[in-house]
C-alpha cells in the first residue's frame, strides 16, 4: 500500500488534517451541481431524456429515444480493462486544414478529407477514419463545459510525491477517489507551509472538450453517408482543463475575433491539430452518438484519459464568440453542451488499467 509521504510534517500525523477533510466535505456539499450530471444514468435521467436530446434541437432527430445516445458518465473503477486494445495510430497533416468557422453552437476547423493523408486507426477501430472537422463545447463558467464527464466530474486533487488518499486516513469523513494523475495542484506545497488551505483547490472539474470527428473512408464514400451508418464515424474527445497556456491552441484563439457571428469564416493557414492531443494516449471507448443534431448512433468515441491544459484567457476568447448573427440580438456563445445520457447497459472499455496495483 502506498503512504503518504512526509512534507516537513506527516499529514497522517497533522493536527489540522481532520479540520482540512471536514472543509472538504463542507465543500462537496455545498458545491452548485448541474443536477442533470448526477442523476445521468438512473431512473430520473431515462424519465427526463425526451427533453435533453439536445438544447438546439427544434426538430426530428434520426435516432430518438436511441439506445447508445452520447454522451456519457464514465466511472473509472467500472469501465473493463481491455488488453485487446492497441494504442491508436494518429497521422495528420497540417496542409489539410482549410478554415474555421462559427456554425452557431460552437466554432469548428475543416480539413480536407479527399484523400487518406489525415486520419487515424488501430485502437478500437477496423479501418482508417479520415479528420474532417474538429470543434469545441465549454461552459459559461470554468467549473464545467465538458460533454463526457469521468466519475461525476468531481475529483480529488493532488500534488505528484505529496499525498495519495489513504484510506485510513479519508474513509471514515469522507468518500475519495483514490486516482492518479487527474489533477494537478502545484500550489499544494506553498499550501501546507503556510498553514492555509485552499479547499477549492483539492477538486477540479473540466473546463471544456475538443473533439476532432472522423469517418469511415473503408466502408463509406462520403463523411454524409458515414454519419448515419454503422462504424461511419470515430471522434477523439481532449477534456480541458483549467492551468497554463496553450500555444499550440492560441493559433486558433487569434483568429476568433474574425468569426465572432455566426456564419463567419475565416481561412487558416496550416494547422497541426495533433499537438492538442495529450502526451499520454490511455483512453477509454465506447459505442455512442453523435452530440449534435442529428444525434446519429453511428460514434465509436476514443476519449482520452489525460486532459490538456488552457489558460483562462483563451477560454474567455471561446465565450467572446456569439451564436448569433450579425444583426441579430446578440446571444453569447457559452454552455454549448448536450447533457448526458444514461448508460444503458453499454461497455466503457479502456487501454489502461482503471486501479494501480497497490492502490
Amino acid at each position: 500500500m502506498l503512504r503518504p509521504p512526509v512534507l516537513g510534517r506527516s499529514l497522517r500525523r497533522s493536527s489540522g488534517f481532520s479540520i482540512l477533510v471536514k472543509q472538504m466535505w463542507g465543500a462537496l456539499r455545498s458545491r452548485p451541481q448541474r443536477l442533470e450530471r448526477w442523476c445521468s444514468q438512473g431512473p430520473c435521467a431515462q424519465r427526463n431524456r425526451n427533453d435533453a436530446l439536445h438544447p438546439l434541437c427544434k426538430g426530428p432527430v434520426s435516432a430518438p429515444g436511441g439506445t447508445r445516445q452520447s454522451p456519457i458518465n464514465i466511472r473509472w473503477r467500472d469501465s473493463v480493462y481491455d488488453p485487446q486494445l492497441k494504442p491508436l495510430r494518429v497521422s495528420y497533416a497540417a496542409a489539410s486544414c482549410l478554415h474555421v468557422w462559427n456554425t452557431g453552437y460552437f466554432f469548428q476547423v475543416e480539413f480536407d478529407d479527399s484523400a487518406e493523408g489525415s486520419g487515424i486507426s488501430g485502437g478500437p477501430l477496423e479501418n482508417h477514419y479520415r479528420l474532417k472537422q474538429c470543434h469545441f463545447h465549454w461552459g459559461a463558467a470554468n467549473e464545467r463545459g465538458s460533454e463526457h464527464t469521468v466519475d461525476d466530474r468531481v475529483y480529488p486533487a493532488e500534488a505528484p510525491g505529496a499525498f495519495y488518499g489513504d484510506p485510513k486516513i479519508l474513509t471514515t469523513e469522507i468518500v475519495f477517489l483514490k486516482r492518479r494523475d487527474v489533477c494537478i495542484i502545484p500550489e499544494w506545497e506553498s499550501v501546507e507551509k503556510s498553514g492555509r488551505t485552499n479547499v477549492r483547490s483539492w477538486f477540479c472539474s473540466y473546463a471544456g472538450a475538443l473533439h476532432l470527428v472522423h469517418w469511415n473512408s473503408v466502408k463509406y464514400r462520403s463523411y454524409k453517408e458515414a454519419l448515419t451508418g454503422e462504424n461511419g464515424v470515430a471522434v477523439i474527445g481532449v477534456f480541458l482543463k483549467l492551468g497554463a497556456h496553450h500555444e499550440a491552441l492560441q493559433k486558433l484563439v487569434e483568429v476568433l475575433p474574425e468569426i465572432k457571428h455566426k456564419g463567419a469564416r475565416a481561412v487558416m493557414g496550416p494547422f497541426q491539430p495533433a499537438r492538442l492531443l495529450p502526451a499520454c494516449r490511455d483512453y477509454w471507448t465506447y459505442a455512442g452518438s453523435l452530440t449534435t443534431p442529428p444525434l446519429s448512433e453511428s460514434v465509436t468515441w476514443v476519449i482520452q484519459k489525460q486532459p490538456i491544459e488552457v489558460a483562462r484567457s483563451q477560454l474567455a476568447a471561446f465565450r467572446s464568440l456569439l451564436f448569433s448573427a450579425l444583426g441579430e440580438e446578440e446571444r453569447s456563445m457559452v454552455d454549448n453542451y448536450r447533457p448526458l445520457q444514461p448508460l444503458m447497459n453499454r461497455k466503457v472499455r479502456s487501454s489502461f488499467r482503471a486501479v494501480e496495483e497497490g492502490i
